[in-house]
C-alpha cells in the first residue's frame, strides 16, 4: 500500500423532490474536426483545439431536448491530446471560476469525466481550460426546474 493525498470536490446537492428526465447521449460540444465528429444540431462543431486559459460558453438549453428551464444537465466532459498536464473546470456561465478541477488529465492522453453541472446565464454552461487542448461534452441528461 501506497500513501496519497486525497482531495474532494463538493460541485451540489440533491432534494428528494428533485427529478432527472435522461437523454439519448448527444454530442454538444466537438472541437476536432473530421468524418464522424459532430455534434447532435452542427452547432459547436469543429470549433478548433481550445487555447490555455480559456473559458467556452456552450449553450445547453433549447438543444438535444434539454428546455430553456433546465437548471442542471448531467454531462460526459473529455479532453483529447492535451498540450500539457492540466484540467478542465466546468461551471455555469456568469459565475466565477471555481477552484475545482472537473477533469485532470496529463500530456497526450484521452480523459473524460461525468459531471452535473448547474446551467448559468443565457442557458450555458462555461468550460475552463488550463492548457491547450480538444474538448468533447456529450449530454446524458438534465434536471428540470422543480
Amino acid at each position: 500500500m501506497t500513501q496519497t493525498d486525497l482531495v474532494v470536490d463538493l460541485n451540489g446537492y440533491f432534494t428528494p423532490t428533485m427529478s432527472y428526465d435522461p437523454a439519448a447521449p448527444s454530442r454538444l460540444l466537438e472541437t476536432r474536426s473530421g468524418e464522424g465528429l459532430n455534434t447532435v444540431d452542427g452547432l459547436f462543431n469543429a470549433i478548433g483545439v481550445r487555447i490555455g486559459g480559456s473559458v467556452t460558453e456552450l449553450q445547453v438549453t433549447g438543444r438535444a431536448g434539454v428546455p430553456a428551464d433546465a437548471i442542471a444537465v448531467a454531462l460526459n466532459v473529455a479532453v483529447d491530446n492535451p498540450a500539457g498536464a492540466g484540467f478542465i473546470t466546468v461551471f455555469p456561465c456568469g459565475s466565477p471560476i471555481p477552484n475545482i478541477a472537473t477533469v485532470n488529465y496529463a500530456a497526450g492522453i484521452t480523459a473524460s469525466n461525468g459531471t452535473i453541472a448547474q446551467i448559468g446565464a443565457g442557458g450555458k454552461v462555461c468550460i475552463y481550460t488550463m492548457t491547450q487542448t480538444d474538448l468533447i461534452v456529450d449530454l446524458n441528461g438534465w434536471f428540470p426546474h422543480s
